[in-house]
């Protein structure tokens, strides 16, 4: 009797799961196969990085309609291929499309109580609140911090480059990001830079590179977000909430005890903080957090792609110092928030780093009710969950010429204004676009342009090909480092 039992069961459950996958099908979207219990992402995590099953996949269905089913696990999941489908979601339907589908037992984790994680009002007031704290304004006071910090770096690497035939500069911008974060973001001045046990940087680090049973931890609650959140399962340790919790409140205390101002983001979440109807203290702390983790890897990883970059192609990297020096000279040789804003180049070059290696391979939406693909009779169901695949459009030679080429020059003025809107989206579009997108930038830029007045940079016999992507990241990030000649200029 056990066995009939048991045999049934397993019957069931098979014919269950069987009928889940079934499901874009019956709904005339095509799908990449799926198998238990990983969906179609049985080699994401293991074998390959989500940046490489993202491209395949787009350029395999792109043709086939516009868009494409793919199973995470359990989780329902619409890839966009449609433009026109893409802007009703980021920006015409944003009444529709306006959860960022991060949902996986955040509710049991205080530090994800921020912006990015937030949906509804919360997150309007909590936007609403916060942009002014990112505009340009407050940027450039925040300027002299920041270029500070940059010195340190190439202080640094002229202390451990120098005499070296192969320097690894991927942990020196961990390093520098994490800096230059702890210190407008948390008002502590830290020193990461030969440094690795720091508090704040193993934090961040861990996070974002966790180990395996820490990935499969998290597939789980976002798979099965009401049983991690009925079991009060959380990403985050309770040491780790503590002490970033204790971070924050201590140094609150310490700066109104002595009467101390800076401009920074911190001074500006404090005078938040006095208007009790704005932000609470847990939401303080959670988008300090979210602010080291949103700009530890991203501005890093850029770092350290661009300068891949640069070393395998001097020419870009020769014109991009031709400017730097012409642009200083005007500036009486300072590296200021003006002289930075005047090099087109430099800025050509980030764009095309953030093509070739985006930030993240997709962006993620949730349909908070049925919405019919525009010029199809295909629906996407309420609470199914959409994704915009980045990575697919970057390499899409319908849409940029020789994707695999490093040319800057696609995003020079007459190339911008030729191409179609919502096939680069480094930093999103619509109302939820990254608020982010003019700090990052900023800290990149000023990294890169003191490191090129002071060196120049070469591929040495350790310098590893960037899309060996370690499947461990959350983000793409070279396999073992990323290993440069450094040269001082004479």
């Amino acid at each position: 009797m056990l066995l009939i039992i048991l045999a049934i069961s397993i019957a069931i459950i098979y014919f269950y799961i069987t009928d889940y996958y079934r499901f874009f099908e019956k709904l005339g979207y095509p799908c990449v196969k799926p198998s238990f219990p990983f969906g179609s992402f049985k080699n994401v995590g293991r074998s390959e990085h989500i940046s490489e099953f993202m491209r395949r996949e787009y350029e395999n269905f792109k043709d086939k309609g516009p868009a494409f089913g793919v199973y995470q696990a359990f989780r329902k999941t619409l890839v966009l291929t449609d433009l026109d489908a893409i802007k009703d979601v980021l920006v015409k339907r944003f009444d529709i499309f306006y959860s960022h589908v991060i949902d996986f037992a955040f509710s049991n984790d205080t530090l994800f109580h921020s912006l990015f994680f937030v949906d509804g009002q919360r997150w309007k007031d909590m936007r609403a609140v916060l942009t002014p704290v990112f505009s340009s304004s407050k940027i450039r006071l925040m300027f002299p911090s920041i270029s500070k910090q940059s010195d340190r770096m190439i202080e640094y690497i002229k202390q451990t480059c120098g005499n070296k035939d192969c320097c690894e500069l991927g942990n020196i911008y961990s390093s520098y990001t994490t800096e230059v974060i702890a210190n407008v973001a948390f008002g502590l001045d830290i020193e990461c830079l030969g440094n690795p046990e720091n508090e704040f940087y193993k934090a961040a680090y861990e996070f974002l590179n966790p180990s395996s049973s820490g990935r499969v931890k998290a597939l789980l609650m976002m798979s099965f977000p009401k049983i991690a959140n009925l079991f009060g399962m959380s990403l985050n340790s309770k040491g780790t909430r503590e002490f970033f919790n204790k971070v924050v409140r201590d140094n609150i205390e310490y700066r109104e005890k002595n009467n101390i101002h800076r401009n920074d983001f911190f001074q500006q979440r404090i005078r938040i903080l006095h208007n009790k109807t704005e932000m609470t203290m847990e939401e303080i702390v959670a988008n300090c957090f979210i602010f080291l983790l949103a700009g530890f890897e991203t501005s890093s990883s850029t770092l350290t792609f661009c300068s891949y970059e640069l070393a395998l192609n001097q020419d870009v990297q020769d014109r991009l110092r031709e400017e730097i020096f012409e642009v200083l000279e005007r500036h009486k040789g300072e590296v200021t928030y003006e002289a930075i804003m005047e090099m087109k180049y430099l800025e050509m070059v980030l764009l095309e780093t953030l093509r070739k290696y985006p930030i993240l391979e997709a962006q993620t939406r949730r349909a908070a009710k049925d919405y019919q693909i525009p010029n199809s009779k295909l629906v996407i169901p309420a609470g199914t969950v959409v994704l915009i695949p980045t990575i697919g459009f970057n390499y899409d030679e319908t849409h940029h010429y020789e994707p695999e080429k490093f040319d800057p020059e696609r995003f020079n003025e007459e190339n911008v204004k030729a191409r179609e809107p919502f096939v680069f989206l480094p930093f999103s579009e619509g109302p939820r676009f990254c608020i982010g997108n003019r700090i990052g930038p900023v800290q990149t830029k000023i990294a890169l342009v003191k490191l090129l007045k002071n060196f120049s940079i070469h591929p040495c016999t350790k310098t590893l090909i960037p899309l060996e992507i370690s499947p461990s990241s959350l983000l793409q990030a070279p396999k073992g480092g990323m290993w440069l000649k450094v040269e001082k200029l004479s």
